[in-house]
């Protein structure tokens, strides 16, 4: 039973994060001073030196030596250099700071800083360097490589395709930066920090500091969860720190709209190749992936990445032989950027484009297709839900008439591809689909391992206090409409606490630890103990609850393979498009959505979610270009399972029932997204080849 004596307590422990409600870029302190980042000019070499000369009072220049033995942040074990003491490892890697009260003049500053080096020839390429994380699964005859060569026979079909994809969503969202405050031996930082523990740890550590010395104010951030954007926030934080505790001035850090995208959102390229073997019958008797990515120099992610790759790579079919390569190779390039949480919308664009094509090569039908190749017949590496996959295919094949319009438009592409010259008024039609899972609490990581916790406080007064990071608007009416059923209050009675002291630690980023499935269900828990002792015990009743080591049983770490998940909700689309064969400009006409997300919570609510995610991810499919569609049809697949969260799950599976539609409809395979407008102008002139090489 909690006192008030213990309340009061809680209330008064030193607060080490706090939530404002504003962007840290549109904040100013009195005498504040602008940081510039001075970064390396080339990719790989040894720093001679770098200097500047007459510099003027009031601006500062501070470089590694001012860091002394604490120059760099730590993450999972691997240490990243603040500030080059040595060694460049890639082209813009920071070297030293400027700092003073007008950021224009920084800018003419930074020009007049000498940096010298001394170049290196020997640079990193996966062609000379072994991979820096690698993943191997075999399973049924892949295990022996002989036996695995022969089931790709001639007498079935033997397909092979090979697929890129980097997408760079374009953002007008507030770029990364800081800023920092040292007053009486606190440091106070205002940053869009999406993982305040790390942010902590490492500043406490760079500069001394007892661990209530260090104070962060997370600011407002409309900035998708990149990989990069949780952990190089650190590294931005301590160079603003620096600064301060150096100078004794408030100082803000602002990254330009090129570093932001270069540093912290720019994506690498992740190339995967597949060969398949397919009986005449449909059924898929081998698969045999490869899965190669440029992770940039020191991504600590990287491991992490390829595991989710590894795992949505053959999505969720059932087949018996199966073999996945997939591997991280470091290089002189800048730590490359993922959404965590979406990385494995890249395996889902290989593997859904892989099978549209076997179903125009060999003729089959996209649902039945799946279907077949879904049922459980071997045993398989990784499991998933799949309930009432057979009612999702059902129903959107009807709603979409896909099967007609996939056989008459595969023979009217066919019969334009003839003369492909001529001018009609007759649009270039195409059709395609595409399914994909969103692992939810992913408990193979050794990252975060689904630490996930939630305290819910039933107080005196009868409202429910919450203590949780601030999830999206959406999630916490979730959240309320929760509380509310079970402890039969209002909404107004639910309140959120969102401060958290160094000894309340929250060990994982925001993005993952406020997943709304598992945070849902936790605090579904905490209401239900609540409940059960509300009229036998005196208020205040609080209740903590997370993941059990025996819910995280069902995923064996060493075999990689069982349950990856906590759970999955999965769904299903059809892109149905025109291309005018004037212009060349892509048209969608329709968007079939079915979703599979649990027991949805407030289904207005989550169809805008859907059609928002629908939007926004067309918006990434077209170099350039931002495509959008008018006639989007969205629907839920009933279900009493827990709500499950839909963040992401458009992502993955949108973008290859694009560009199987685009290349039914021009009859040439488009494998690489985004797509380049000039690559359908290359088609017009009859530049493009047909690139289907199955045999």
């Amino acid at each position: 039973m909690r006192t008030k004596k213990s309340l009061q307590e809680k209330e008064t422990k030193p607060s080490f994060t706090q939530i404002t409600k504003s962007y840290y870029s549109d904040l100013s302190f009195a005498n504040m001073v602008f940081v510039k980042i001075i970064r390396s000019h080339i990719s790989k070499g040894i720093l001679k030196s770098v200097s500047i000369e007459n510099l003027p009072d009031g601006y500062y220049f501070f470089t590694a030596a001012d860091f002394g033995e604490q120059n760099f942040i730590e993450t999972f074990d691997i240490q990243t250099e603040i500030l080059v003491n040595q060694n460049i490892n890639y082209k813009g890697e920071p070297v030293a700071i400027l700092a003073g009260p007008r950021l224009s003049k920084l800018e003419e500053l930074s020009k007049e800083v000498k940096i010298v080096v001394e170049k290196s020839s020997t640079q990193k390429s996966k062609e000379k360097e072994l991979p820096y994380a690698q993943r191997i699964i075999k399973n049924g005859k892949a295990k022996n490589a002989e036996n695995f060569q022969k089931l790709f026979s001639r007498k079935n079909y033997d397909i092979k395709g090979t697929w890129e994809s980097a997408l760079n969503a374009p953002s007008c969202n507030e770029v990364n930066g800081a800023i920092s405050v040292y007053e009486k031996n606190v440091l106070t930082i205002y940053t869009p920090t999406q993982w305040p523990k790390h942010l902590h740890e490492n500043l406490r550590r760079v500069f001394s500091l007892k661990p209530e010395d260090v104070q962060i104010k997370k600011t407002l951030s409309s900035a998708a969860p990149h990989t990069n954007t949780i952990w190089i926030n650190t590294v931005n934080c301590a160079i603003c720190s620096l600064v301060s505790i150096k100078t004794g001035l408030p100082a803000k850090l602002i990254l330009s709209r090129n570093e932001h995208i270069t540093f912290m959102t720019k994506k690498s390229p992740i190339t995967i190749k597949m060969r398949t073997s397919v009986k005449k019958d449909g059924f898929i008797e081998a698969n045999q992936i490869l899965i190669e990515i440029d992770s940039g120099y020191h991504n600590p992610f990287a491991s992490e990445i390829l595991d989710r790759l590894v795992i949505a790579a053959n999505n969720f079919y059932a087949i018996r032989n199966l073999e996945i390569t997939a591997k991280a190779y470091e290089s002189n390039n800048p730590p490359v950027s993922f959404n965590i949480e979406c990385i494995d919308s890249q395996a889902f664009f290989a593997i859904e484009n892989q099978i549209e094509k076997i179903c125009k090569v060999a003729g089959f039908l996209p649902t039945e297709f799946r279907l077949k190749n879904f049922e459980k017949k071997y045993s398989l590496p990784f499991n998933f839900s799949t309930e009432r996959i057979a009612d999702c295919f059902s129903s959107i094949e009807k709603q979409s008439d896909l099967n007609r319009k996939f056989v008459s438009y595969s023979m009217e592409s066919k019969t334009k591809d003839k003369t492909p010259f001529a001018i009609s008024n007759i649009p270039m039609r195409g059709i395609g689909m595409s399914t994909g899972f969103s692992g939810i609490g992913y408990f193979g990581s050794n990252i975060f391992a689904c630490n996930q916790k939630i305290e819910a406080t039933l107080e005196t007064d009868g409202t429910c206090t919450i203590h949780a990071l601030t999830p999206s608007a959406s999630s916490l009416e979730i959240w309320k409409k929760t509380v509310c059923e079970i402890l039969e209050l209002e909404p107004r009675q639910v309140k959120l606490n969102n401060s958290f002291d160094f000894k309340d630690d929250i060990q994982a980023p925001e993005s993952i630890y406020s997943n709304l499935t598992i945070m849902n269900f936790l605090l579904k828990k905490c209401c239900l103990d609540i409940q059960s002792k509300r009229f036998r015990r005196p208020l205040p009743i609080s209740s903590s609850k997370g993941i059990t080591a025996t819910q995280k049983k069902v995923w064996n770490k060493e075999k990689f393979s069982g349950l990856p998940f906590f759970t999955n909700s999965y769904g299903t689309i059809i892109v149905e498009l025109f291309i005018d064969q004037t212009t060349y400009k892509i048209n969608i006409k329709k968007i079939f959505a079915i979703i599979n997300a649990g027991k949805i919570a407030i289904p207005k609510i989550a169809e805008n979610a859907i059609r928002l995610s629908i939007q926004h991810t067309l918006s990434e499919l077209v170099q350039d270009e931002c495509l959008k569609c008018d006639d989007v049809s969205v629907s839920f697949i009933t279900s009493e399972k827990e709500p499950m969260q839909l963040d992401g799950l458009i992502a993955r599976v949108l973008p290859a029932a694009f560009t199987s539609a685009l290349s039914q409809a021009l009859n040439k395979e488009i494998n690489t997204i985004p797509v380049k407008p000039e690559s359908l102008l290359n088609f017009k002139e009859g530049k493009i080849e047909n690139s289907s090489n199955a045999k």
